[in-house]
């Protein structure tokens, strides 16, 4: 009976030994796990951190511009948007600026300065704008700041000082800038950042004498203006694909034969309900976005029709005078789609005449002379349009490889009427002669002009006292019955007693016709 009483304090001994153990390993256990988790639970911790952190860092570097290391567009988008919800009651008043010579900036002293000023521009801006506004870097050369319940002098104090500190930024060359003012109208919330952006650009536009006033208000005229422009941009890919953009031709008479010799192509617009536009109502608009780009390709595909079909149908083709807006010069990809319509159309090159625009290749940059360099690589006949509209630096005529010059219309205008301009214009076309070059002149709308052109050593001369731009069927009427009527042998000078008989006549043929 002992013996059964010992054995069993034994058993239940090692039963709670045993549960003791198995206790001890499951707290072990179950401390392991414990541990593990926080170990886990740490290195989430830290994981999450790092995301966050990481993400922060793209936020900030997504939300600032490259350059200037201050708030890009899409900063200026959120903020913006996030103070017109947070005030709604509140007065904005949104100003944007561009450096108005920073193109010269960048072709004389290169890109690099021209960084140099931006960044210089946000850090003024950084210590220039109040605490209540906001700033950003808006795009390469436009900057926006948006003030909320802010007085008009308090804006215009902040436009001046701005204007100051820029005016210091360099003894060598002065850096200037354009304010746009808009006042927002919250109610009107169809307005996105960008029309508000693109409102006080047209502002900018309307500043007549910056070194007097350089700020500008938007206006109801301004925005019934810019409303007609959005609507004419918005009709141009329709107005293209219609082919509601038509060729003119003006002709170019060679002063000794009096015969069209070439002709300048000119675009008019058919404009549903207004008629045949005028290039003014419309290229200005063109010129200031990439729709010029698409024009541009436009016409010259539609020059490069009209010789194929004048060489199809038998007619002697002239040379047409394409225009290459400043834009192109940018870079030498447009030279590839003159290139493949002059293979579509298997024209030959001499008859296509590329006119380059005298404010695009003056003081003209390194790459703007490698992409006239490669134009003539190509075989590409080159003129200098609206030579002497700004200034004209003479070595136009020496550095690049030209064959032509055109003499604007105000340079006539302006040296025909005195003895010492008259003078310049003779000294002008002997050097021009002197280099083998081709003198145009544009604006002729007299006979004394005529005269005195043709007296001097003037080739070609273009103008209403020739032609107007005329269509097509109408330039090929005009060059046939010049060819027929005015033709003369070469040792013989016609009179412009004989020109204007024999164009009377042709005007009474054509009204006949008529």
């Amino acid at each position: 009976m002992l013996y059964v009483l010992v054995l069993t304090v034994f058993i239940l001994i090692g039963v709670i030994v045993f549960l003791l153990y198995q206790v001890h390993i499951k707290n072990h256990y179950y401390q392991y796990k414990a541990d593990k988790m926080d170990a886990m639970e740490a290195d989430y911790e830290e994981q999450i951190q790092k995301l966050q952190t990481t993400v922060e860092e793209l936020n900030k570097t997504a939300f600032t511009h490259t350059v200037t290391k201050i708030g890009n567009i899409d900063y200026f988008i959120d903020r913006c948007a996030a103070l017109f919800h947070r005030y709604p009651l509140s007065e904005f008043v949104m100003v944007g600026f561009s450096i108005s010579n920073m193109g010269k900036i960048n072709q004389i002293f290169g890109p690099s300065e021209g960084d140099k000023v931006m960044i210089y521009t946000a850090d003024i801006l950084r210590f220039s704008v109040p605490n209540n506004a906001v700033y950003a870097h808006v795009n390469s050369n436009l900057f926006g700041i948006l003030f909320r319940d802010v007085t008009e002098d308090a804006i215009l104090k902040s436009i001046d000082e701005i204007t100051q500190k820029l005016a210091n930024y360099s003894p060598t060359f002065a850096v200037t800038a354009s304010f746009g003012i808009y006042p927002v109208n919250q109610k009107n919330s169809s307005d996105s950042l960008m029309d508000i952006m693109n409102c006080t650009l047209l502002a900018q536009k309307a500043i007549t004498d910056p070194k007097h006033q350089n700020y500008a208000y938007f206006t109801e005229a301004l925005n019934d203006t810019y409303n007609k422009n959005r609507q004419m941009s918005q009709e141009m890919e329709e107005a293209l694909e219609q082919n509601k953009f038509i060729v003119y031709l003006q002709p170019m008479v060679d002063l000794h034969s009096y015969q069209i010799v070439s002709a300048e192509a000119l675009v008019r617009w058919d404009y549903p309900g207004k008629g045949i536009l005028s290039p003014y109502a419309f290229l200005p608009l063109f010129e200031s976005s990439s729709l010029i780009q698409k024009l541009d390709y436009y016409m010259w595909e539609e020059c490069c029709k009209l010789i194929r079909r004048w060489m199809d149908n038998k007619m002697t083709p002239v040379p047409i005078a394409m225009n290459i807006s400043p834009i192109h010069l940018q870079s030498p990809a447009f030279i590839d789609k003159l290139e493949q319509l002059t293979k579509a159309y298997l024209i030959p090159k001499e008859f296509i005449i590329l006119e380059l625009p005298e404010r695009g290749v003056a003081n003209a940059s390194r790459e703007v002379a490698e992409i006239i360099g490669q134009l003539k690589a190509h075989g590409f006949l080159l003129c200098i349009d609206n030579f002497g509209s700004v200034h004209s630096p003479l070595n136009l005529l020496k550095d690049f490889p030209i064959e032509r010059i055109k003499l604007d219309r105000s340079f006539l205008n302006q040296n025909c009427n005195s003895d010492e301009g008259l003078t310049i214009l003779r000294y002008l076309i002997a050097m021009a002669k002197e280099l083998n070059l081709t003198v145009i002149t544009e604006g002729v709308e007299s006979l004394d002009q005529a005269n005195f052109l043709t007296d001097i050593g003037c080739d070609i001369a273009q103008g209403y006292f020739f032609a107007k731009p005329l269509t097509v069927r109408a330039f090929d009427q005009l060059n046939k019955s010049m060819l027929r009527t005015l033709y003369r042998p070469s040792e013989y000078y016609p009179t412009f007693e004989d020109f204007e008989k024999d164009v009377d006549i042709l005007t009474q043929m054509m009204q006949r016709v008529g």
